[in-house]
C-alpha cells in the first residue's frame, strides 16, 4: 500500500491544449523521480520521432515505384504503338554506327593479318563501301524524317509569258 507521503510527491494536474487531447502534468516533489519521468517522456518523443520518419520514409519509396511504375507502362504503351518500320529505324539509329565500327574494324583487321587473299581485297573493300553507304543513307534518312536535317531550298518557278 502506498503511503499518503508517496501521493504527496506526486500529484497530477489535466489540462486541455487546443489539438483536444488531454495533457497530463506531473508535478513532482522528488527530483530523482522527476528525472526519471523526463528521461521517459524524452524517450517516448524520441520513438515517436522515429516512428514518424519511418513512416514518411515509407511513403517516399512507395510514391518513388509508383511513379517508375507508371514511366514503366508508358515505355511499354510507347513501343506497342510502334510499326515494324519505326522499330527498324529505331534500331539502325541505335545500332548502326555500331554495324559501321564492326565492319570497317573488322575488314582493317583482316587486312593487316592477311586473311584476305589479295585477289579478293578489292571485292571485299566494293563490298564493304557498299555496306558503309548502305548504312549511313538509312541514317541520313531517318535523320531527316525527324526534322533535323537542313532547310532544303525552294525552287522558284519561272514567269509564264502573259506575266509582267
Amino acid at each position: 500500500m502506498s503511503s499518503p507521503e508517496d501521493m504527496d510527491d506526486l500529484e497530477e494536474e489535466k489540462q486541455e491544449p487546443s489539438d483536444g487531447r488531454p495533457v497530463v502534468r506531473h508535478v513532482v516533489k522528488d527530483l530523482n523521480t522527476a528525472v526519471k519521468m523526463k528521461r521517459v517522456q524524452a524517450q517516448a518523443e524520441a520513438e515517436a520521432r522515429k516512428a514518424e520518419a519511418q513512416t514518411e520514409l515509407a511513403r517516399v519509396k512507395a510514391d518513388e515505384r509508383r511513379r517508375k511504375q507508371e514511366l514503366d507502362a508508358e515505355v511499354a504503351k510507347i513501343r506497342l504503338g510502334m510499326s515494324a518500320g519505326e522499330k527498324a529505324r529505331a534500331h539502325i539509329a541505335v545500332a548502326g554506327p555500331f554495324y559501321l565500327l564492326l565492319l570497317v574494324s573488322g575488314f582493317l583487321i583482316m587486312l593487316a593479318t592477311g586473311s584476305i587473299p589479295e585477289d579478293q581485297v578489292s571485292v571485299a573493300s566494293a563490298l564493304l563501301t557498299l555496306l558503309v553507304t548502305m548504312i549511313g543513307a538509312n541514317l541520313r534518312s531517318i535523320i531527316s524524317e525527324n526534322g533535323h536535317d537542313e532547310e532544303k531550298p525552294v525552287k522558284k518557278k519561272g514567269r509564264k509569258d502573259g506575266e509582267s
